[in-house]
């Protein structure tokens, strides 16, 4: 009897830090700001920085983010700027992209199961790519744009607020960002912004 109420107890302890972890990842707000009807995604990185949110994150020694964040009525819009010494692209067939270097998204849509965005800033065609995985959204309700710069490329993603199903008024979005990067001896290894995997989340507030 004592050992089973032992065994329960850990397994209470266990759950209780699973759910800690979960509750205090999915505490982190992060704000978007509204932007003018002219602003379309298709701006030079500074006016992404003067017109949008913008957070910083230090993933490891080599590797850094900037993610900008900003909406209007119809479209939510992400900007990364991602600082890495060593990038590689070769990994454009895969669904999941694992071999190159790339981010993810991951969004929980009203009524639906969690959706991933693979996001390849470039490839062997020199473009970027998308694969969405977990729903049926339409390919051109996501737009992906790509810039190399100097210390590492600049991504923006322009996403139809309908894909998301949010209710008239509301105003939070659950989001999980990764970065997956590709070390110079092709370990790859995924940075998730917030928690310590897909299942968790950060919110972001559409500010008024």
């Amino acid at each position: 009897m004592t050992k089973k109420l032992a065994r329960t107890g850990f397994l209470l302890f266990i759950l209780l830090l699973v759910l800690g972890t979960l509750s205090a990842s999915a505490a982190v707000r992060l704000k978007a700001a509204r932007v003018d009807e002219g602003f379309s995604g298709v701006l030079p990185e500074k006016a992404w920085v003067e017109k949008t949110a913008a957070y910083d994150f230090a993933l490891n020694r080599d590797l850094n983010l900037c993610f900008l964040a900003g909406f209007d009525q119809q479209y939510l819009y992400f900007g990364f700027h991602v600082k890495d010494n060593f990038l590689t692209f070769q990994d454009d067939f895969s669904l999941d992209f694992q071999g190159s270097d790339h981010l993810r998204l991951v969004f929980w849509p009203k009524g639906s199961s969690p959706v991933t965005l693979y996001l390849l800033p470039s490839s062997k065609i020199k473009e970027p790519l998308l694969n969405i995985s977990g729903a049926s959204w339409r390919q051109v309700s996501v737009m992906v744009r790509s810039i190399p710069v100097q210390d590492g490329y600049f991504l923006t993603v322009t996403l139809e607020l309908s894909n998301l199903g949010l209710a008239r008024g509301e105003r939070e979005i659950p989001v999980q960002i990764g970065v997956n990067e590709i070390s110079s001896t092709g370990e790859a290894e995924t940075y998730w912004l917030f928690g310590t995997g897909p299942q968790d989340f950060a919110t972001l507030v559409l500010s008024p």
